[in-house]
């Protein structure tokens, strides 16, 4: 039975009490995996990477588990479990959060010491996500406009099918020299005072490229550039959410904001590209 833990807090401490006692038998959770849906009008593509189940029993935290997961628990008889769906913030497998912008799962269970019960949540985005920014590549023209840096290609979108993450588009960049920059074509008002900005994405490249936030004073100048991330190259398609909220908070001269890519050829590669589907900025 895999076990795959990094906080069993509630757990490990009751057990750890009783050690010495007559060991209690325990009640098992099982998760297989947390599933999502979206209203692809409002919220687009279901792609997701919810990799973690951070578990409640009655409003008490049991901890979170990398999936699959079987989960003991000393408890009993109905009880209510919450599930939220975890993600890496940033990729980065050391930042493991809860997602703020998925819904909860509540389920009441009955629990019996000894058996497994499974669980199979599904999750939505929460009622109070705003999306602010949608690109799924799926028609004729796109929201990634030219910088007007020197660079030597422009996002297009690909409909080759070894190339399209879903559905029949992809946003495509492939430069033979140089470098490539590019900018969401619309400027966002978005929440500051530590409020969560994420920004959503599939990717696929062969070269590093970077991506981050531009924020422009009431006077439409730039009042700060900085880059949020650097995604290395991928073996194929993967998925990452960026934290963007302390940029965009720390930004406080700043009343509108875009988003940028870049890219520089990698010398060693006779092209270098990346790939985007499914570009979500939601707050």
């Amino acid at each position: 039975m895999e076990f795959g833990i990094w906080n069993l807090g509630l757990i490990i401490s009751v057990i750890g009490v009783a050690c010495n006692k007559e060991e209690p038998i325990p009640s098992y959770i099982h998760i297989d995996k947390i599933n999502f849906t979206t209203n692809y009008l409002l919220e687009g593509s279901s792609s997701n990477k919810i990799l973690d189940a951070w578990i409640y029993i009655d409003d008490q935290q049991v901890g979170a588990f990398e999936l699959p997961c079987t989960v003991p628990v000393l408890a009993e008889g109905s009880h209510e479990i919450k599930i939220w769906a975890g993600i890496k913030e940033n990729g980065i497998a050391e930042t493991r959060i809860k997602y703020p912008f998925y819904e909860t799962f509540s389920q009441t269970v009955i629990l019996t010491r000894g058996q497994i019960t499974t669980i199979s949540p599904t999750v939505t985005y929460a009622a109070n996500a705003d999306f602010t920014w949608l690109e799924d590549f799926e028609g004729s023209s796109h929201s990634v406009c030219n910088s007007g840096v020197t660079a030597d290609s422009i996002m297009t979108i690909t409909t080759a099918p070894s190339d399209v993450f879903e559905g029949t588009g992809s946003g495509k960049v492939s430069i033979t020299s140089s470098s490539y920059i590019g900018i969401s074509c619309a400027k966002y008002i978005l929440p500051q005072g530590g409020a969560s900005v994420f920004l959503e994405l599939d990717y696929n490249c062969n070269t590093e490229f970077n991506i981050g936030i531009i924020g422009y004073t009431a006077n439409n100048t730039i009042d700060v550039q900085w880059t949020s991330l650097t995604l290395r190259p991928t073996t194929g398609w993967n998925k990452v959410y960026i934290n963007l909220g302390t940029e965009v908070s720390n930004a406080t001269n700043s009343t509108k904001f875009s988003i940028f890519f870049s890219m520089l050829k990698d010398e060693n590669l006779a092209n270098s590209y990346f790939y985007l589907d499914n570009v979500k900025l939601i707050n």
